[in-house]
């Protein structure tokens, strides 16, 4: 993660800087617009110069409460063959120019499918053919726009750029969301489709707020939502964030608290407001970008506070969500600040935000990657936990038949020798009624404890039932089965004499019999019973064989 997040930064120091604004000489507003409507551009052309104003900022377009207004700029002496008028980060505004030489009016927005394509949509490009003032109308923007004049090369070297860079974030995104998509189908685990949500949503928002979502193919059809559609997908994937992070952490888990704060504030309030936003009353949106905000603002500390607290009780994926999640707040935060106040973006900023975005889902996805073996580790071990016997510890029926078969089955194909021992213990009953139970389970634990330390690599024990167990040998034949059950006994015989401090003479019988071409688990485990069998008829304490054919 230190390696990615050091290769981000190193992207960022070699990002071009800020577009020079240098060739804009001044900047002057038309004050005291009518309340009810925008002044019409043959009006605004027939104005006096006095009836501009000049402002502080040659740099930024503030317009009035309702995001309206007019300028006239005066660029500087051109130093370049084609000249540019930019319009940085217009969003929701419609932007009118009116140029010289014949001062016609033309209105371009973000939503526009006509836009000159050599250039990106990161700024509303307008040719300015000859030298001499210019006339900017502006509606329906929500916060100061961004000018500046250009030279058209260093506008079009910029731009390549900056497609370049959002082009690697889209592969990165679009790449590693078609994967953990593919895990969703495979598993059917909710956690990886929200992941996809998440990440497809937020890589959406991230083109409609460039603009390059309507240059694409596919994605036009947004332009016609307008900015609705932004604040569509915006609040959609704080509701698909928030339900991800609960989901991801388990945060519903280790913080119920705060984890169902989230989860009604970032996910159902969210969806609420998609649902108000696209009904037909109440018909004026105005109020969707404040509500929006806030839910966006109030679902991000939630989830840091729920991701702290749970880091805080040392739960290891809420600590490299958050890892993740805090540099994508503070960055989307910052770029939302210097936006609002009219402050032009710095690459750190403006090229940060997809940046941190395609680390963000690089973390997520390892989180999802550990969280995917931490399953399957519960899973193995469940599996584990559910073929042993809880008295002794070793396979219980179920599990040392299955190892019986596994290993009938590599005999069977591809040769080999293989027995089992069926295993006893002599006057088990009589041991219980004089000692009790707690002593015949005692002594099987250390039966089971001594006929392990006989065993080679490979074999495997097992307690069927009561005091009955099977020993499966893999890569024995009968006279080795055979040494290996003496060896038990007779380790049993001498080391068991006493369990616990009491004096039991514990003693087992044991049959052994080997595998033979069309044996199954049911055959063998019977011809070694009956081999046990015949030890426990001729005296006890002993080892019998089956035959062999």
């Amino acid at each position: 993660m230190q390696r990615i997040a050091m290769a981000i930064m190193l992207c960022l120091l070699a990002l071009p800087g800020p577009a020079s604004t240098a060739e804009v000489e001044r900047l002057q507003h038309l004050p005291d617009l009518p309340a009810s409507s925008m002044p019409a551009p043959a009006d605004v052309l027939a104005l006096p110069d006095s009836a501009f104003e000049p402002v502080g900022n040659v740099h930024r377009l503030a317009g009035d409460a309702n995001g309206r207004g007019w300028w006239r700029l005066q660029p500087g002496p051109a130093s370049g063959t084609e000249p540019l008028l930019l319009v940085y980060h217009s969003y929701s505004a419609r932007v009118t120019v009116m140029a010289p030489p014949d001062y016609r009016p033309v209105t371009r927005s973000l939503f526009d499918r006509s836009l000159d394509p050599r250039f990106s949509r990161r700024a509303l490009v307008f040719p300015l053919p000859a030298a001499g003032p210019v006339f900017i109308g502006v509606e329906g923007a929500r916060y100061p726009l961004q000018v500046a004049v250009r030279d058209a090369d260093a506008q079009l070297a910029e731009d390549v750029v900056h497609v370049r860079l959002i082009s690697i974030v889209i592969g990165v995104l679009v790449g590693i969301s078609l994967v953990v998509l593919l895990f969703w189908l495979l598993l059917r685990e909710r956690v990886y489709l929200l992941y996809a949500a998440t990440m497809a949503l937020q890589l959406l928002y991230l083109l409609c707020a460039y603009g390059e979502a309507y240059a694409l193919p596919g994605l036009r059809v947004l332009a016609r939502f307008g900015v609705e559609g932004i604040w569509t997908i915006a609040t959609l994937a704080t509701a698909a964030a928030s339900f991800f992070l609960i989901r991801l952490a388990d945060l519903d888990e280790h913080v119920p608290l705060p984890s169902r704060l989230l989860r009604w504030v970032g996910g159902y309030a969210s969806l609420v407001l998609v649902v108000v936003l696209w009904l037909p009353w109440p018909a004026d949106k105005d109020w969707f970008p404040v509500a929006g905000n806030a839910t966006l603002m109030a679902a991000n500390v939630l989830a840091l506070v729920a991701l702290g607290a749970a880091s805080w009780r040392r739960h290891l994926r809420a600590a490299y969500a958050l890892l993740a999640w805090v540099p994508l707040v503070a960055l989307s935060t910052a770029r939302a600040v210097q936006l609002s106040i009219g402050a032009p973006l710095t690459p750190g900023i403006e090229y940060g935000l997809p940046l941190m975005l395609a680390f963000t889902a690089i973390v997520l996805v390892l989180i999802l990657a550990d969280r995917m073996l931490t399953m399957r580790r519960e899973r193995d071990s469940a599996q584990l936990h559910a073929q042993r016997d809880a008295l002794t510890g070793v396979f219980n029926r179920s599990g040392i038949e299955q190892r019986l078969d596994w290993a009938i089955v590599r005999a069977r194909e591809h040769g080999g020798a293989l027995s089992a021992i069926f295993l006893d213990l002599d006057h088990f009953k009589e041991i219980n009624d004089s000692h009790g139970h707690a002593v015949g389970d005692a002594c099987m634990r250390e039966l089971v404890r001594v006929a392990g330390g006989e065993l080679a690599y490979g074999d495997h024990i097992g307690r069927l039932g009561g005091e009955e167990f099977l020993l499966v040998l893999p890569g024995s034949d009968l006279h080795q089965a055979r040494r290996t059950g003496e060896c038990i006994r007779r380790s049993i015989e001498a080391r068991c004499a006493q369990v616990d401090g009491i004096p039991v003479a514990l003693t087992v019988s044991i049959g052994v019999a080997t595998y033979r071409m069309g044996d199954s688990v049911a055959s063998l485990v019977a011809r070694s019973d009956l081999a046990m069998y015949a030890a426990k008829h001729a005296g006890r304490n002993r080892v019998e064989a089956a035959p062999a054919a």
